[in-house]
């Protein structure tokens, strides 16, 4: 629902179809990291630029064609957790890079879900992708990234000649911006290298005075609703009446014991009271 809310097609007709948007453009994601066997990630058809070296920058063993570059920033004193040591998230990994990279320049697929075909693509499916992941799945369970990590990826973004990057993170209005903020003069440098810089407004959020990374030299893009969505379930009682409305529309999460319930059925259960459990 996103493409059309901002009005993507109509680029994608001045850029000879939507197969042809972004092309030639190097997009990097400065987050979690991309991962190649993500079929938004498929390198299928791509070649890598230009006078780029064969298997691109950084981890080849990440790199396909599509992804060109890819590195990853680990703390020696804080190290990743079994299985996560790679330059693409791992099980325990955070998936919010390929989430918001594939918003951003995925390839087009067709998604089943919930019995629901539906085709998706990224706004530029054109585009090469680059990866710098900065979060990861720690063995002392940090998932946050450090300022030398930001930087350090940000540097690296401009030297490996990026043209967009997108940065979906942020630290809420502690993040002040200017000369005081390391982090944002690594944005503004970058800005003034020539990169288009996207920070997301509000990643604090929702709420007044949670958007971060003010300076001027780059974009801070929020969120929008649109008017579907595919909900998580919802609990209802349906007896005996008469029933409160407040035991209408309830939201409930998984268990951490007993088996999953079924998705995309409607199941009917006999209440038990709390007291009598």
């Amino acid at each position: 629902a996103s493409l059309p809310l901002i009005n993507a097609p109509a680029l994608w007709t001045e850029a000879g179809g939507m197969e042809n948007a972004g092309a030639g453009i190097k997009f990097a994601s400065v987050d979690g990291g991309l991962h190649h066997e993500a079929a938004m990630f498929d390198g299928t058809g791509f070649d890598y630029p230009g006078g780029w070296p064969e298997g691109g920058l950084g981890d080849a063993a990440n790199n396909n064609g599509k992804i060109i570059a890819s590195r990853a920033y680990f703390r020696e004193w804080d190290p990743p957790a079994p299985g996560d040591g790679n330059t693409w998230p791992g099980e325990n990994g955070t998936s919010h890079g390929t989430h918001t990279g594939s918003t951003a320049a995925g390839n087009q697929v067709v998604a089943e879900y919930l019995g629901i075909t539906e085709p998706l693509s990224g706004v530029a499916p054109g585009a090469w992708a680059m990866s710098y992941r900065v979060f990861y799945a720690s063995v002392n369970g940090n998932s946050a990234a450090w300022n030398a990590e930001l930087i350090a990826a940000l540097e690296d973004m401009v030297m490996d000649g990026a043209d967009v990057v997108n940065n979906s993170w942020g630290g809420g209005p502690s993040s002040m911006g200017g000369e005081a903020d390391p982090v944002d003069e690594a944005l503004i440098n970058a800005a003034n290298a020539g990169v288009f810089v996207s920070m997301s407004a509000g990643n604090a959020g929702p709420g007044n005075g949670t958007s971060d990374h003010p300076s001027s030299e780059y974009i801070g893009v929020a969120a929008s609703s649109t008017d579907g969505t595919y909900g998580a379930g919802r609990l209802n009682v349906t007896a005996p009446e008469p029933i409160s409305p407040s035991l209408q529309g309830m939201s409930y999460s998984a268990a951490n014991f007993g088996p999953l319930l079924p998705i995309g059925e409607v199941i009917s259960n006999t209440y038990v009271t709390s007291t009598a459990v």
